[in-house]
Order: C-alpha cells, then structure tokens, then sequence
C-alpha cells in the first residue's frame, strides 16, 4: 500500500513538472521564474550556455534548458514549439521570415553579439594569410593544391559545416558570393568534427567561428591563419578588436569575415512579460554583453571602448 502510495506522489510530481516545463499557459511564470528551452546555433552556445547559467544564480526560481544544434535547426524548433527562443549564427532569411510572421504572434529577431568566419588550418601548413578571393577559388574547386597560394606540394581537402548551419550558408553568401561548393568540399557534422580533421590531416581546410570547442583529450593541431579583402592587404586575425564596428583609415571594416549572432522569438505584444523577455533582457544588457566579452565574442547592443596596453 505504501509502494502504491509512492508510486502515485511521484505521477503527480511528474506531471507537475512536464507542466511546468513546458511553459504553455503557466500562470506563474515571470521574468525571473519559470522553464524556458532555448535551441542555439553550436558556435554561440558557449556564450549561451554561461549566460543562462549566470541568469539562474541571479534568480534561483529560472530554469534555462539550453540545447545545442544548427541555426536552421533552432529555427525549425521555434517555428514547431519545442523551444521558445532560437540564437543563430546568420540572419534569418527572408523565406524564414515570412513563414514565422505569417502567425498571430510577432516574430522578433534581435542581434545580440558579433561573431566571424575563422579560417583554421594543419598546425604545420607554411600558409598563414589567404584572400577572400583564394577562399572562393579553394571552395568552389578551382584552387586545389596548396602550392597554388604559396604553400607545400599538397592537395587541398576543404571541409564546411553541413548544410543546416549558419556557417554554411553565411560563407556561401559572402564569400562564395552565391556559388556553389565544389564537389569535393566535406560537410562535417559539428565544428568539434571539423577541428578534429583539420589537427589531424596535413591539407586540410575549415572554416569556424571564434568560439571553437573540442575535446580536451583530442586537442587538435590547428591554426587560424590571417583573412584580407584582396590582395595586398591589410591580413588580420579574427579577434575581438579586429570585429568591432571601427573602420580603419582608409573607411573600411576590420576582419572581413563578420557574423551576426541573432537571437529569434515570438511576442503577443509589446507588455508580454515572461521567461523569454526576462533572458532577453538579460542577454542584451550590461550583464549578458560583459558575458559576451568574456566568452570571446563581440557585444552588439553595448558600447565598447578598446584599451591598447603597452
């Protein structure tokens, strides 16, 4: 009798959680309380993942479930109710954004922070700078030996992450500039895979964002190499500095190779107040912008002052 008894007080708890959890109709939630799962692209989930960390110690009450996936997958998920916010690596595209605004609620987009296309290769690889324009070559297949852009006697083994990420679509946009992959570019399903082969295989090449993550105990050999314009210059590394909004001397932009990370959710009016406004506050104010900074990546809705030490 008493096992049955158990048995029933845990149904129920189970219950009340799947309840609670799913954030439907739950008359209790605020901006501070409450479930929320957020699907996020996987180069912005370091940054994602620590603020929602950051955003349950300051209130105890929140539960931020962050899942790692594409950017065309976290959209797929908030347009179907499994999660209700999605941060992608790109914007969304139009055909996105029709189909999402089609419904009652707004569909909103917001830019949180600034990301880039990190260009790696073999730790051993003499190449350290390409253009925009020998990435094309290289992706589209005319360029396919290293010695080509200066480098060794080796075949070029170009890899991208698939299809469904925003990785692969914003380098297909800007440096592709709309064409296709040549036949032997290798989608790779995470970027942990992609920086793995690259550490692993002299030849190869792939593109990233800033915050790589890979196994600690499969550290791969690998280097990011300098990105110019065009020819002549100026080649620049990928780092925070060289993504802010500053143009140099001669009026252009820094890194050549910049992305939005984009925050994507619905709201049934401007006084809606729930979980998902609360992290999204939280995500674009002081707070989450510092948590941008210290995750390597570049604040969008914050000034940000540089600092050159000698």
């Amino acid at each position: 009798m008493a096992r049955h008894g158990v048995q029933i007080r845990l149904a129920c708890m189970c219950a009340a959680l799947l309840f609670f959890m799913t954030g439907c109709g739950e008359p209790n939630e605020t901006a501070t309380r409450g479930y929320l799962k957020v699907s996020s692209a996987e180069v912005a989930f370091p940054y994602i993942e620590s603020s929602a960390v950051k955003y349950e110690q300051i209130y105890n009450e929140s539960f931020i479930d962050v899942g790692k996936t594409t950017s065309r997958e976290a959209l797929v998920d908030l347009a179907e109710g499994r999660s209700r916010l999605a941060v992608m690596s790109r914007e969304p595209n139009e055909s996105e954004v029709e189909a999402l605004s089609a419904g009652e609620p707004d569909f909103i987009t917001r830019t949180v922070a600034h990301d880039a296309l990190a260009v790696i290769l073999h730790g051993d690889n003499p190449v350290d700078d390409l253009t925009v324009g020998q990435l094309k070559d290289i992706y589209t297949g005319k360029i396919r030996n290293w010695r080509e852009v200066g480098g060794a006697d080796m075949a070029i083994r170009p890899l991208v992450r698939d299809r469904n990420s925003g990785t692969y679509e914003v380098f297909k946009e800007m440096v592709l500039d709309g064409a296709e992959y040549g036949a032997s570019v290798y989608p790779c399903s995470t970027m942990a895979a992609l920086a793995g082969i690259v550490g692993a295989y002299p030849g190869t090449i792939g593109i990233t964002g800033l915050l790589i993550t890979t196994d600690v105990e499969t550290m791969a050999y690998y280097k990011t190499i300098r990105i110019a314009e065009e020819e002549g210059g100026p080649y620049l590394l990928p780092t925070q500095h060289k993504l802010l909004d500053e143009p140099d001397k001669q009026g252009k932009k820094l890194y050549p190779l910049r992305r939005p990370l984009v925050l994507c959710y619905f709201k049934r009016s401007s006084l809606e107040v729930n979980l998902v406004s609360g992290f999204v506050t939280f995500l674009t104010a002081v707070k989450g912008q510092q948590i941008a900074i210290d995750q390597g990546v570049v604040p969008a809705t914050m000034p940000v002052r540089t600092v050159k030490l000698d």
